[in-house]
């Protein structure tokens, strides 16, 4: 027979362990895809599987909303309307992860999950496309020399341009009209209304470099904290005026 003690102690640790079970299991289901909703009317645009446009959608996002610099400091985010926080901590203890380096680490990030690094291309400052495999770098040098000599204009030459039509998930909204300081946006999902009316979730990383986070629109800009695609450029007029944004696609 065992001791009441004992069955006591042993029931509040399977308790204890199903706790936690359950709590790394809901975190592990706080993705985009499965924690922002799409406004009424919308349905969620479905990519193929194994796709970038998928990975985009199903990247993880934190319980807290608090986006750290790379010191480790929280960010002040009182200029951001927040949607989400992306569950990737930064590479990097300087000041390397702004926007135009997050949209590049999440293109590379994609292909060592999916073990295509032979298939993985960055760019150099002019968008010449540097193979990883041709690099005789680790991972990590190979994305530290990215970060440290490429910008929004290095993706504006080197990914390639799209019509507004063609939008999916991964793609990039790119400022960068003189070559100096611009910015990169990652579209992180779309949904459509039955009359073909798109709606986007856009996010960025910023400086100091700092986590990545989704931006909620206001209702000027689109529906229920999802963007128009007219909205969201008048949003970077508005918040983030680095020239009229181009569309982009990291494509092999």
């Amino acid at each position: 027979m065992v001791p009441l003690k004992t069955a006591l102690i042993s029931s509040v640790t399977i308790i204890f362990i199903f706790f936690i079970s359950v709590q790394v299991m809901s975190d592990l289901n706080r993705t985009v895809r499965n924690t922002i909703p799409i406004p009424n009317g919308y349905e969620r645009m479905v990519p193929p599987e194994g796709s970038f446009s998928q990975w985009i959608q199903s990247l993880p996002l934190k319980s807290d909303n608090i986006i750290f610099d790379y010191r480790g400091r929280p960010v002040e985010s009182g200029s951001y309307r927040l949607y989400g926080v992306i569950e990737m901590p930064l590479m990097f203890k300087s000041d390397l992860e702004q926007c135009a380096d997050f949209a590049m680490r999440f293109w590379a990030e994609y292909h060592k999950e999916k073990g295509w690094l032979d298939n993985l291309f960055l760019f150099d400052y002019s968008g010449k496309k540097k193979y990883y495999k041709n690099s005789a770098q680790t991972y990590t040098a190979f994305l530290k020399t990215a970060f440290a000599n490429t910008n929004s204009h290095s993706l504006k030459k080197g990914c390639t341009p799209i019509a507004a039509d063609e939008l999916i998930p991964g793609d990039l909204f790119v400022q960068n009209e003189r070559g100096g300081v611009g910015h990169v946006s990652v579209i992180m999902d779309i949904c459509a209304a039955q009359d073909g009316a798109r709606l986007f979730l856009v996010g960025y990383s910023f400086m100091p470099a700092q986590e990545f986070h989704i931006e909620k629109a206001g209702d000027e800009y689109g529906v229920e904290g999802w963007f128009t695609l007219e909205g969201y450029k008048q949003h970077l007029r508005d918040h983030l005026d680095y020239g009229e944004p181009v569309l982009r696609r990291f494509a092999h």
